[in-house]
């Protein structure tokens, strides 16, 4: 244990800090995307966005500090974790094509198909993303999301199914690797649902928009992260929202 605190600390710190800013900043605006009478009774409960942003980012930390450890053990045995100190420089241009293609992915399916048959949908657009939104989308999507979803939960996958059903394997096949990745994306998609139906609604169009958008995107950051290491899909996932705030901001 010792060793392992040794070796990781700042990386795990990184997540610690990560997980406080970016939970902060994102419980800062959390609030305005509920339903006027949810606001009027959270407000009434005393949960003001100070209060909500304090929770968030101790939620935020301790995700990153204890699911990016139990994360980093479980890749290691996986073989998902890598240890390089360095960018790649090929790398790091599939990381920039994610990036690029994904911030786009995230804003044209809206304006040219989802928008036309779902008004809400426009109306989101409606007021431009505040600084707080972009820092918790950065931090908290780009890190937390994929310490949660890629680091933890599809190296738990890989490591349950290896162990179930190719234990005479020495490393997971990639049917396994392939299969995490998919339950994983799925997952990453279903966490997405309450919030998206609190604030465009919910409907069979919102279910198919959101497990299309946000499984596709995890099914990318996955394959990332599989392929070339979890730095990699950090950047692409918060590379994303960066390009596409942008152009939410310049173009809509």
């Amino acid at each position: 244990m010792k060793q392992f605190i040794k070796k990781y600390w700042k990386t795990l710190l990184f997540f610690a800090i990560a997980g406080l800013v970016g939970g902060f900043c994102t419980g800062l605006y959390v609030l305005d995307s509920y339903p006027p009478q949810m606001q009027e009774e959270a407000l009434s409960q005393g949960l003001t966005p100070t209060i909500m942003a304090l929770v968030s980012a101790m939620q935020g930390a301790g995700y990153g500090v204890v699911l990016g450890a139990v994360g980093i053990w479980l890749g290691k045995k996986t073989g998902l974790w890598k240890d390089e100190m360095h960018f790649e420089k090929k790398s790091l241009l599939i990381t920039l094509l994610v990036t690029i293609v994904g911030g786009l992915a995230l804003i044209l399916p809206d304006l040219l198909f989802f928008g036309r048959y779902n008004e809400a949908i426009m109306n989101s657009y409606a007021v431009k993303p505040t600084v707080p939104y972009i820092i918790g989308a950065i931090l908290y999507g780009g890190v937390i999301e994929e310490v949660m979803l890629r680091l933890f939960w599809m190296s738990l996958l890989v490591f349950i199914l290896w162990k179930l059903f190719a234990r005479s394997k020495e490393t997971p096949t990639t049917v396994i690797l392939v299969a995490s990745n998919i339950i994983a994306a799925l997952l990453f998609a279903a966490g997405h649902l309450p919030a998206t139906f609190m604030m465009i609604g919910s409907s069979p169009l919102i279910l198919f928009r959101c497990f299309l958008l946000n499984g596709g995107f995890g099914l990318l950051f996955g394959y990332l992260y599989r392929k070339h290491g979890l730095r990699y899909s950090m950047l692409a996932h918060a590379g994303c929202h960066i390009v596409s705030k942008l152009i939410w901001i310049l173009f809509i």
